[in-house]
């Protein structure tokens, strides 16, 4: 079933490769094409996985950045107790948030697995010779480190793209918790204040 789907997405992806170029510069096009299609996929998918959670995302911010300040907040009161409660709840929600970010991010990487089977299934039988190791590699060895390039790039883009733009300042209002994260920094400002006074 699944080389049913990947021959159902040669027609789409295989244009990607016809430029009227010689045979190795339009393998590179259709390859660095195909690395920002499914980043771009990825991107949505993502994004769409974070709107159908939103409010669960923006709760776990709210309860890591209010634990936090109130850790610091019981630590610069020299209230133990409180800052160890604190803490603890806050370090649960750093967490909780740490690994919804993660599986926010494996939601846009699952179109490369099409992808590399595509092309596994399109230029599974052709070799490319790597200079001065004797070797040969196939169509995946460019793609994997070209899609990492690709996606770096991208996110460095995103803040500049209107569809992407948008989404980021959608995701920023949802997670605004009211206040900001306080550091270690805001526990000293004020001894060091005193000092200086």
């Amino acid at each position: 079933m699944l080389i049913e789907f990947e021959q159902a997405l040669d027609p789409l992806f295989i244009w990607m490769f016809r430029f009227p170029l010689p045979p190795l510069a339009a393998f590179g096009v259709g390859l660095t094409l195909l690395a920002l299609a499914v980043t771009i996929v990825g991107e949505l998918a993502m994004a769409g996985a974070y709107f159908l959670n939103r409010k669960h995302f923006a709760k776990i911010n709210r309860e890591m950045i209010l634990n936090n300040n109130n850790s610091i907040r019981a630590l610069s009161h020299g209230d133990k107790v409180s800052y160890k409660a604190c803490n603890s709840l806050a370090n649960d929600a750093f967490g909780r948030n740490f690994f919804s970010g993660l599986a926010l991010f494996a939601s846009s990487i699952w179109p490369v697995a099409f992808a590399l089977g595509w092309l596994a299934l399109r230029y599974g039988s052709v070799e490319f010779p790597l200079p001065l190791v004797e070797r040969t590699v196939g169509a995946n060895f460019f793609f994997v480190p070209l899609y990492i390039v690709v996606r770096v790039a991208f996110c460095k883009a995103k803040p500049w793209l209107p569809v992407f733009r948008t989404i980021r300042a959608a995701v920023l209002a949802n997670q605004d918790p009211g206040e900001r994260m306080l550091s270690w920094a805001d526990l000293l400002a004020p001894q060091q204040g005193k000092r200086q006074g």
